[in-house]
């Protein structure tokens, strides 16, 4: 296990930021964020179609060390079916006001994404506090809403299959 490289405990619900890595180059054996450029079969790096650079991430789950984390993106992804796009299908969730710390990186104005989907387990020393430029230092980790981080949890089940658990869990709650 990697030394944790953020300030007090991860916590479940808050945003960090993930170094998730680069492609190896297929020339000089460096490293590179164009995957046209990268090695295929060098499984010591991250290959292509794989989550690279650094990026936000909430933290869903975690297990000495281990932390299930979803990528929060700023591109919204769409179909040529508004029934196709994944934030209609509900494994793109979008985060509102107040779900996501502003800094001058990460502006107020952008709207933004987690994309459940995209979940996957990563050490803990892959985490690092978010850094604010105006403030030269990292802030605290922010905690998205419990409706946000409900729906982020929703979409994980949505993107393996397991629709009809939402629905066994829904009716419970109705017959309640």
């Amino acid at each position: 296990m990697a030394q944790l490289k953020i300030n007090g405990n991860v916590k479940i619900g808050h945003i960090y930021e993930c170094e998730f890595g680069m492609f190896k180059k297929k020339m000089d054996g460096l490293t590179t964020s164009d995957k046209d450029d990268a090695v295929q079969d060098d499984y010591n790096y991250r290959i292509p179609n794989e989550m690279i650079k650094r990026r936000a991430v909430v933290v869903v789950g975690k297990h000495r060390g281990q932390y299930v984390v979803v990528p929060i993106s700023s591109t919204k992804e769409t179909a040529n079916r508004v029934e196709k796009e994944p934030e209609s299908k509900g494994f793109h969730v979008p985060l509102k006001l107040g779900d996501f710390p502003v800094t001058k990186r990460y502006e107020a104005e952008t709207a933004r994404w987690a994309k459940s989907n995209l979940v996957t387990t990563i050490d803990g020393g892959r985490l690092r506090d978010i850094y604010d430029d105006v403030q030269q230092s990292h802030i605290l980790a922010h905690q998205m809403s419990e409706d946000t981080l409900k729906k982020v949890r929703e979409g994980i089940i949505i993107s393996i299959g397991m629709n009809s658990l939402l629905a066994i869990v829904d009716n419970k709650q109705v017959s309640a």
